[in-house]
């Protein structure tokens, strides 16, 4: 497999990985517990995100994929923490457009978690 393909073939990973758990795997409960700092369902929706990116890169190498599955791990807790407490600062519901915007920001900021994840696997060394 040349680089390129080990590129595109991680950043697909991670994009399916990101699909499942934050879409079919996560839970009303994960979803209400994300903005409360330290609370149990929070940390595991985040832990989920943390296994699978360590799944995605352990093909390469186990402690590559430990190290990136952390990263992820901290990264996702804190931006949906955020997101959820800005949410809540302001009362933004489904309704509002700033909702959407908070939505897609997090979500782009998980996005550019993994290019930073896929930068740092293949160009840092």
């Amino acid at each position: 497999m040349t680089e390129i393909q080990a590129v595109v073939l991680v950043l697909f990973l991670l994009q399916v990985k990101h699909f499942v758990a934050d879409f079919v795997l996560q839970t009303h409960r994960m979803v209400v517990e994300k903005g409360t700092y330290g609370a149990r369902h929070g940390i595991y929706h985040s832990a989920i995100q943390g296994v699978g990116t360590f799944l995605a890169l352990a093909w390469i190498h186990p402690g590559i994929g430990l190290i990136t599955g952390i990263f992820d791990f901290l990264v996702h807790y804190h931006v949906d923490w955020a997101k959820m407490n800005i949410n809540k600062k302001y009362s933004y519901t489904p309704a509002d457009t700033a909702f959407w915007v908070w939505l897609g920001l997090d979500q782009l900021a998980h996005q550019l978690t993994y290019v930073i994840i896929v930068g740092w696997t293949f160009f840092a060394f």
